[in-house]
C-alpha cells in the first residue's frame, strides 16, 4: 500500500512539475488604450461570459476575462481546463465577433479544454452562461484550420455582420523550437436568435 501512494505522489509530482516547465502562463499587458476602445466597455457586468459549454465535447469550462499577452498577442487562460475570453472584444451576444481561447495541450500531450475543438461539426450547438445566469445558444457554423501566420485576424475579431462566436486553439504539429503547433483551429459559431 505504501508502494502505491509512493507511486501516486510521484506521478502528482513529475506532472505538476512538467506542466509548470512546459508551459508558462502569458504575462498579460494592461492597455488602457484597448480599454477605452473596447466594445465590452458598453455591456452591464450581469451580461459578461461566466461558462462556456460545448454538450458534443462534454464541455463545461468557467471563462476567464483575458486581455494582451507582452507579444501583443490574446492572452490565454493560465491554466488548462478554462477558457479565455477576449475583454478587449465584443461581448457574447453583442453583434460582432466575441472570441475565446483556450489550450489544446501543455506540449507533452496533456489534454487541455479544448483537445478535441476539431471534432465539432457545422450545426451542433454551443452555449455561454453569462453573469446573470442568461443562456446565449450558438450554432457552429464552421471550423477551419489555418497556418499560424494566416489566421484571418479580422474575420476573427471585428466581423459586425452578426452576433457571433469564435473560439481559437492551436492545431497541427508541435514546433520544438518555436515551442509553439504550426496551425491554428477556429470554429465560428453563430447566435441562434
Amino acid at each position: 500500500m505504501l508502494v502505491l501512494i509512493i507511486a501516486v505522489a510521484g506521478v502528482v509530482f513529475v506532472t505538476t512539475l512538467a506542466r509548470a516547465t512546459i508551459y508558462a502562463p502569458d504575462s498579460e499587458v494592461a492597455s488602457t488604450t484597448l480599454a477605452a476602445m473596447a466594445p465590452a466597455r458598453e455591456a452591464e457586468p450581469g451580461e459578461l461570459p461566466q461558462r462556456l459549454r460545448i454538450p458534443a465535447l462534454s464541455i463545461n469550462a468557467f471563462v476567464r476575462h483575458v486581455g494582451i499577452n507582452a507579444d501583443g498577442d490574446m492572452a490565454t487562460p493560465g491554466n488548462f481546463t478554462d477558457v479565455g475570453w477576449y475583454k478587449y472584444g465584443t461581448v457574447p451576444g453583442f453583434v460582432g465577433s466575441a472570441v475565446m481561447d483556450g489550450h489544446v495541450d501543455n506540449g507533452l500531450s496533456l489534454s487541455g479544454v479544448f483537445k478535441n475543438l476539431g471534432e465539432l461539426k457545422a450545426g451542433e450547438d454551443i452555449y455561454v452562461d453569462t453573469a446573470s445566469s442568461s443562456v446565449l445558444h450558438y450554432i457552429v457554423r464552421e471550423v477551419v484550420s489555418y497556418p499560424t501566420d494566416q489566421v484571418p485576424a479580422e474575420r476573427l475579431f471585428t466581423a459586425k455582420d452578426s452576433a457571433r462566436l469564435n473560439l481559437i486553439t492551436c492545431d497541427g504539429v508541435w514546433v520544438k523550437d518555436a515551442k509553439d503547433y504550426d496551425r491554428r483551429l477556429v470554429v465560428y459559431a453563430e447566435l441562434v436568435p
